[in-house]
């Protein structure tokens, strides 16, 4: 019986056990669908790395890949030719929209001789698609599109929205500013119709986000190059390491936290003999930093958790490895870090967002900006920051005791900034507050 027993769970893992490959529409010299703020290439590509960081942390899933991974050109024909290489069980060419400013919706494409598998997976994933947004369902459809008409595994193609809209708002600038998660949100409804159609038992929390060494949020500085390796069983297709030096080296991961609260980070690393046992990693949150000394010669190949941190939506935590203080001639290994929502309190935080309320208006703001705070004690100011996570200036309360707060924000250039509150009593709070042109 126990003969039999490895042989059944190895199938069952085979069996279980698939490949996506995404495909970004567009690219390089070929825009799309052109927006005020953002063009259909790059929202593409957007989406596409966080269907990616979805999909990646399904221990079902072998690969996701993907036909491009920077603004580049690639043709139709090496597009097909890339996914039919690889062997891919699914493939998803993600796209968005354009007619004249006023139409907008979504819809998703088969082939017209499509497979009953492919007819399935457009079936299974479209309606998650049109939640996403909320926009008009304009159904699902047939097309001969060169990229799903030739690929031999079950294809879509996706058209989540129209981003040339602009009649009640401008979709292009919602993926220019991420405006709440707009892309995220459209990256885990791919991710869950995929799950859907291969009957994956998890799909991933829409809160749980991975930054890889393979995506363009991550980052290394430092006078030495830093070399990428996959021995082991690395998250993505590799790693980056570097051989302690003299020098001091560091790398980066910055997430784009969707919504502010709570996030377990953890990381993953392949160990190995020639790894520093002392190996620094920093987290960046809203409480300052926090500082840990990591041991990769041993352990990894899992999710190692450092501990749970406050973090504002956007950008403004991230963790950061250094070869400071590390021993020199051992290796330091940057994979990937995962950022991980706790949906509870934190040590009996157990206050809800419905009783804690930040209220900006106008928003969209010209000028003066209104800022008012609820079930709150007394702020004395609130800090505005830039996109990249800046302090450019801190608005003082209007009176003694009051959480009404007044910002004239002169010499600050149109754009994306968030208005933090935080109180030891309360906790803290934050909002994205938009400036117009003037």
């Amino acid at each position: 019986m126990m003969r039999l027993m490895i042989p059944l769970l190895l199938i069952v893992q085979m069996i279980l056990a698939w490949s996506v490959c995404l495909d970004p529409g567009h690219g390089g010299s070929d825009n799309g669908a052109v927006g005020i703020y953002y063009t259909e290439k790059e929202a593409n590509l957007d989406v596409a790395y966080l269907v990616r960081s979805y999909l990646e942390q399904l221990p079902e899933c072998e690969t996701v890949s993907m036909t491009r991974l920077t603004d580049e050109y690639v043709s139709l024909v090496d597009r097909v030719e890339y996914a039919n290489t690889g062997g891919y069980d699914r493939f998803i060419s993600i796209h968005h929209n354009a007619f004249n400013g006023s139409v907008q919706g979504t819809e998703t494409f088969c082939d017209t001789d499509g497979s009953p598998e492919s007819f399935a997976f457009r079936d299974i994933t479209h309606p998650y698609i049109v939640d996403a947004f909320g926009y008009y369902d304009r159904g699902v459809k047939t097309a001969d599109f060169y990229v799903i008409k030739y690929t031999e595994m079950p294809s879509i193609l996706g058209e989540a929205s129209f981003l040339d809209y602009i009649t009640l708002w401008d979709e292009s600038w919602k993926f220019f500013n991420h405006w709440q998660d707009h892309d995220g949100i459209e990256g885990w409804a791919y991710c869950a119709g995929v799950c859907d159609n291969l009957l994956s038992p998890v799909t991933p929390h829409y809160l749980s986000r991975v930054v890889d060494n393979s995506y363009p949020l991550f980052s290394t500085e430092g006078p030495d190059q830093w070399q990428h390796g996959c021995y082991g069983n690395p998250f993505g297709p590799d790693y980056d390491w570097i051989t302690v030096s003299d020098d001091i080296n560091t790398a980066k991961w910055n997430p784009n936290i969707p919504l502010s609260g709570w996030y377990d980070v953890s990381l993953w690393w392949v160990s190995g003999s020639n790894r520093a046992t002392d190996v620094k990693f920093t987290v960046h949150h809203h409480n300052g930093e926090s500082e840990f000394t990591v041991d990769q010669s041993t352990g990894g190949e899992e999710w190692y958790q450092l501990g749970s941190f406050a973090f504002h939506e956007g950008t403004f935590g991230w963790v950061e490895i250094s070869s400071d203080g590390c021993t020199p001639g051992r290796v330091i290994v940057a994979d990937a870090v995962r950022f991980e929502n706790v949906p509870v309190g934190i040590e009996g935080d157990v206050s809800s967002a419905a009783e804690q309320t930040m209220c900006v208006f106008p928003n969209p703001a010209g000028a003066t900006v209104r800022i008012e705070l609820c079930g709150f004690s007394a702020v004395p100011e609130i800090g505005i920051y830039d996109i990249s996570g800046r302090l450019i200036q801190r608005v003082p309360s209007q009176q003694q005791q009051s959480n009404v707060f007044i910002w004239i924000p002169d010499g600050c250039d149109p754009g994306v900034y968030f208005a933090v509150a935080s109180s030891d009593e309360s906790g803290t709070i934050s909002r994205r507050v938009v400036l117009l042109e003037r």
